[in-house]
């Protein structure tokens, strides 16, 4: 059954455009096909479905609390994009804890959007057990964070914790960084591994970096300073994962 979308609803959605909002319901919004048959194939359950009342889409395959039927001038309110997508959902913001620990990334200050949903993308795909990041990471559920990922925020589990907590951990913690650093391509993996990304402007804490293991870093053959964060962080993880 659809139900029509009121204006007030509508500026209760748009309001999830501003982080404070989304912190305050701890809900956000998410647009078109692709991303939201991907959470579909993740089996998210939709807190609410927002379809164009132009649009023939087949809701049926979509697990959704509600669907509602918004006109062209209230998509546009509700979207982001320049273009505003025949179908968008709202899902409530719950990180999924980390539960198993063999392979872990920890984000040390990675504050752009792009690169932390692309690493959320990659980690998915290699199948890293889970990601932390430390306090002063961008928001992953940023509408950038979300399409970057493709909507892998809501499926890999994350959790935020300062780097204090990495000193309680049974694992061998690798930081990536060109300081007193050997060859990535040189260390196995260990039987448990948290390997440390840090943010191009500012690398890895020195806090973290006196308490890791290991230091490592890609080689870097031609004429430029370093490597793009989610790519470093691409390298490593598929150097690192079960061969």
């Amino acid at each position: 059954m659809f139900n029509k979308l009121t204006n007030n609803h509508v500026k209760k959605l748009a309001k999830l455009h501003q982080k404070k909002f989304r912190e305050k319901y701890k809900k956000t919004v998410v647009e078109g096909v692709r991303l939201i048959d991907q959470l579909n194939d993740y089996e998210i359950i939709f807190d609410e479905l927002i379809i164009l009342d132009t649009n023939g889409f087949n809701t049926s395959k979509y697990s959704a609390k509600q669907i509602f039927v918004a006109s062209q001038d209230q998509m546009k309110k509700i979207t982001v994009t320049k273009t505003p997508q025949n179908i968008v959902a709202a899902i409530d913001t719950i990180p999924i804890p980390v539960k198993q620990r063999e392979f872990l990334l920890y984000l040390d200050g990675i504050s752009d959007p792009g690169n932390m949903g692309t690493i959320f993308r990659t980690a998915t795909a290699a199948g890293v057990s889970g990601i932390i990041l430390s306090p002063d990471c961008c928001e992953i559920y940023n509408p950038k964070v979300i399409r970057a990922s493709l909507g892998s925020v809501f499926y890999l589990p994350s959790e935020t914790h300062d780097h204090n907590w990495l000193k309680s951990l049974q694992t061998t913690i690798v930081a990536t960084t060109l300081e007193e650093s050997i060859n990535l391509f040189e260390l196995e993996k260990p039987a448990s591994l948290m390997l440390v990304i840090g943010s191009e402007a500012f690398g890895i804490s020195k806090e973290i970096l006196k308490i890791a293991n290991q230091k490592v870093k890609i080689p870097i053959l031609g004429n430029i300073e370093s490597i793009n964060a989610a790519v470093a962080a691409g390298i490593a993880i598929y150097h690192f994962i079960d061969k």
